[in-house]
């Protein structure tokens, strides 16, 4: 009994240990430390240098080591990993012994030949509750694994969201820009118009139509990098904090090549941690099923000493034991319950995986649609555009075929923006259905 309350005891990681694991799961994908905040002076800190980050235009990375700071989101997943370390704790606890004390007082007619009064008192412990720790224990622990694994692809997942919220942004910040030139350059050509006496009634109305289209897509623009920038500051957790922030407005170029769909699927099936998650889930269960049928018929032995003491000083001492008799109740429902979790969770397995290829192929298509949009632009309209601009007169915006070839060519600007922002989006995606986001976005 002694080895058994001493393996019950001991391995138990700390607080601080068991986010640090965690945080080493995250630490190659994900350029910023993973900590946990456990109270406020914690969270000053975590806010001190967040707001020295906050000083200077954000770049992407800048984004995820602010959000890693202040965002409440990863706290959350770091909790729930706290709630497992509990569990694990609770399974390496050896069950209390229990007092077991009572009185009697002897009674009838005979009663005045026994003494006054005997006191019994002894003690029982549950042998099952010590001889099932190295089972609990080890279901515990992979219950525990399985949680680290699910908070760093928490973490993980939520660098990759804040970088798409960042190409958001910073794509809506240039296509603002773009809409907001076209609509000078149109304001420039209706007042010159204006001003020039004889100018024909339809023609300033067609002109003053022109200014009040551009005009609507800088409001629309505008609207959008206000929602950009709003999702942006909630997911770096400053929203309502810190509004004076800004970003480096340009995204990246296109990359020279994409990545390779089919080894990237190959590859997610063995790096991807919710796929760990799932397959710690199947070990822990598979534990559990063992367990269950390995104390199937001895559910209950308690052991213990009684000593019972009469008036006069008598008294008897000796062991007792107490021991469940499975007549009835031979713990068919909780195999069969053991049995049906254990399938259930081989199936989410096999429907993470599938889901896992699935994520994989869709995004891969949308990478390569959106680096075909990107190219054609860049290859072909606007070269094109830009051509027909360099011809005599293309930058004279009192020129009225000439100021469309230049609006065409801001429109075409926004799009190509547009287009980009969409590829980087659908690369980060496609990285982090690969299980290695850091490696496969090409962002870092």
């Amino acid at each position: 009994m002694g080895l058994l309350l001493a393996v019950g005891g001991c391995s138990v990681p700390s607080q601080r240990e068991n986010v640090d694991v965690a945080a080493r799961l995250v630490s190659p994908q994900v350029g910023a430390p993973l900590e946990w905040r456990l109270d406020a002076e914690d969270d000053a800190a975590a806010l001190k240098r967040a707001e020295a980050v906050l000083g200077h235009p954000l770049s992407m990375q800048d984004a995820i080591s602010v959000a890693f700071l202040a965002s409440p989101e990863l706290q959350l997943a770091l909790e729930k990993l706290e709630i497992s370390r509990a569990e694990l704790v609770a399974a390496m606890t050896p069950p209390n012994p229990v007092l077991v004390a009572g009185s009697r007082q002897p009674g009838g007619d005979l009663a005045a030949f026994y003494p006054d009064r005997s006191i019994s008192v002894g003690v029982l412990q549950n042998v099952i509750g010590l001889l099932n720790i190295p089972d609990r224990r080890a279901i515990a622990r992979r219950d525990l694994e399985r949680a680290r694994y699910e908070a760093a692809n928490a973490a993980i997942r939520h660098a990759a969201v804040v970088a798409q919220a960042w190409f958001d942004y910073s794509a809506a910040l240039q296509v603002q820009g773009f809409r907001e030139r076209g609509m000078s350059i149109v304001r420039l050509a209706y007042d010159n118009l204006r001003a020039r006496p004889g100018i024909a009634p339809e023609v300033l109305a067609s002109q003053r139509n022109s200014l009040l289209a551009e005009q609507t897509r800088v409001i629309i623009a505008t609207q959008a990098a206000v929602k950009a920038r709003a999702r942006l500051g909630e997911e770096l957790g400053i929203a309502g904090w810190r509004d004076d922030w800004s970003i480096e407005a340009a995204l990246p170029p296109l990359p020279a090549r994409d990545l390779d769909a089919a080894e990237v699927e190959r590859l997610a099936m063995e790096r991807r941690y919710d796929l760990q998650a799932a397959a710690k889930a199947v070990d822990a269960r598979l534990r559990v099923l063992a367990t269950q049928k390995r104390f199937r018929w001895l559910n209950q032995l308690d052991i213990g000493v009684f000593r019972d003491k009469v008036a006069g000083g008598t008294s008897f001492t000796g062991p007792n034991m107490v021991i469940e008799l499975p007549l009835f109740d031979q713990r068919q429902s909780r195999l069969l319950n053991a049995d049906a979790l254990l399938r259930t969770e081989v199936r989410k397995l096999q429907a993470a995986r599938l889901t896992a290829r699935t994520e994989i192929r869709s995004q891969a298509a949308d990478l390569a649609a959106a680096r075909h949009l990107v190219e054609h632009i860049e290859r072909e309209i606007q070269p094109t555009q830009l051509q027909q601009r360099a011809a005599p007169g293309g930058n004279d915006p009192d020129d009225t075929r000439r100021m469309r070839l230049l609006l065409d060519s801001i429109g075409t600007d926004a799009e190509h923006a547009d287009r980009l922002r969409e590829y980087w989006r659908a690369r980060s995606a496609l990285a982090l259905a690969g299980g290695d986001w850091s490696a496969l976005s090409g962002l870092r």
